[in-house]
């Protein structure tokens, strides 16, 4: 009996037994390949500096490095790029030129949630020093510079840009907030337009990445008028300050296509005397022109 028993131990279904043994050896071996330590590299592993309260970075350091992770298969795997990033303790540091080392010993790593950091080793990271400059941080009022893009139709001008309001607060580096002149705003277009308007919620624009808008926008007054011209005009009615008539070749400046309109009957003029014993010429206009022609100059 004990024979037989054994006999078909070995012998009977051996073919189920080799599947059997061999399912067993491969998750064995795939089990213990995922656990023996292994290397991987990633590139472009985001880095970030932790600063003193009242410093910022003046320079452009590299924001990016290469690091070569030592851990288990499994875990090495399941770490993807943008899944992980460094940061560099800087707190301590004083304003100037710095050079900061990098090495496993003094950064910090941040992994995905999930992923256990005494699992995932550090061994080395490319480039190991990264130049940093640092300046004192400071805060300082700029005058709003509007951008405007775009062409007005034929006739008509731009005579005015007014900001609301007119200067706003900034902060930064000490040198980049220096060399700064003015804020500029995002381009506001003009193109097709006929009248004046307001451009409200338009944003601080500053091309510097190392200066911040604390007041992020502003409101714009955009001033179009018609364009002026000039016109000349003989034989205009005026009236003397001692009440004596005559006629007068006037020149008046206006919108042009009031301007080109206007004729001698239309306009006259009235000579005042001053407190000073001068006498200065007034242009009379009809009610609807009230306002809009100036008077340039009189002859005689």
């Amino acid at each position: 009996m004990g024979r037989r028993w054994l006999h078909d131990l070995l012998f009977a279904d051996w073919g189920l037994k080799l599947l059997a043994l061999t399912i067993t050896l491969g998750l064995w071996f795939a089990v213990t390949g995922q656990r023996v330590p292994t290397t991987a590299r990633l590139h472009d592993v985001r880095l970030s500096f932790i600063l003193p309260a009242d410093m910022e970075i003046s320079n452009e350091p590299r924001d990016r490095v290469d690091v070569t992770l030592r851990g288990s298969k499994r875990v090495l795997d399941a770490i993807k790029l943008g899944d992980m990033s460094l940061s560099y303790d800087a707190s301590s540091y004083r304003q100037g030129e710095r050079v900061v080392r990098l090495s496993p010993n003094n950064i910090t790593v941040q992994l995905p949630e999930g992923i256990n950091p005494e699992g995932v080793v550090v061994e080395r990271i490319e480039p190991g020093s990264i130049p940093l400059r640092l300046e004192r941080r400071v805060e300082r009022e700029l005058a709003v510079e509007p951008k405007i893009e775009g062409k007005l139709p034929d006739g008509y001008e731009l005579v005015g840009l007014e900001s609301l309001p007119a200067r706003v607060r900034v902060r930064g580096p000490e040198s980049h907030v220096s060399a700064l002149e003015r804020a500029p705003t995002e381009t506001i277009l003009l193109d097709g337009r006929t009248e004046s308007f307001t451009a409200t919620q338009i944003a601080i624009d500053i091309q510097d990445r190392k200066i911040v808008a604390l007041d992020t926008v502003v409101d714009v007054q955009v001033k179009i008028a018609e364009a002026q011209t000039t016109k000349r005009l003989g034989g205009v009615a005026a009236r003397a300050a001692d009440g004596s008539d005559s006629r007068l070749t006037i020149e008046v400046r206006g919108p042009r296509s009031v301007v080109e309109t206007l004729r001698a009957a239309d306009l006259s003029v009235v000579f005042d005397t001053a407190e000073d014993g001068t006498t200065r010429p007034r242009l009379l206009l009809p009610p609807n022109l009230e306002g809009r022609i100036e008077l340039i100059s009189t002859n005689p």
